[in-house]
């Protein structure tokens, strides 16, 4: 069974692998946890602040992830969205289930605008964003500055 749960400590290992495994998959330039200080930090950077972060797992097995990092005002991250490839698609749909969490909360906490960044090459996640009604943006036209693990990089901003 399939669960989506509150992000605790103990996860942050699991997190870890899940991220370097997408990032680090051949086909960008390899990065590390201290070029995302933020994985080492997750219950103080996302939830303290104001955010959340989402863990889903399968019978206790991690399965994937979702962050939701206040960054000004009204303004919001989505980041660290990854599920592993078993899960991705029917029948499970988890990438949609943990978008749904983050969309509710953000909703929920009166959020307006929701930014991430994500590798120009991850054209099913720019499909995703796209059909989730984000709208692509030049980096000079954010809102907000923000840290992101690669140089070479779109970013997709949606309103609420």
């Amino acid at each position: 069974m399939i669960t989506i749960e509150k992000f605790v400590d103990a996860d942050t290992k699991d997190v870890i692998e899940l991220v370097l495994h997408f990032q680090n998959d051949g086909t960008r330039p390899a990065v590390s946890v201290e070029d995302q200080p933020d994985l080492l930090h997750i219950t103080e950077k996302y939830i303290n602040t104001g955010g959340f972060f989402w863990v889903a797992k399968d019978n206790g097995k991690f399965a994937g992830s979702i962050g939701l990092m206040p960054a000004s005002g009204k303004i919001a991250l989505l980041k660290k969205f990854f599920v592993y490839e078993k899960y991705q698609g029917a029948p499970h749909h988890l990438g949609q289930k943990l978008y749904g969490e983050l969309h509710h909360f953000a909703k929920q906490r009166d959020f307006q605008i929701l930014l991430l960044d994500t590798p120009k090459n991850t054209h099913r996640a720019h499909k995703f964003y796209k059909m989730a009604g984000f709208e692509k943006i030049e980096e000079k036209d954010l809102p907000v500055a923000f840290s992101h693990p690669y140089e070479d990089c779109d970013f997709f901003l949606l309103r609420l």
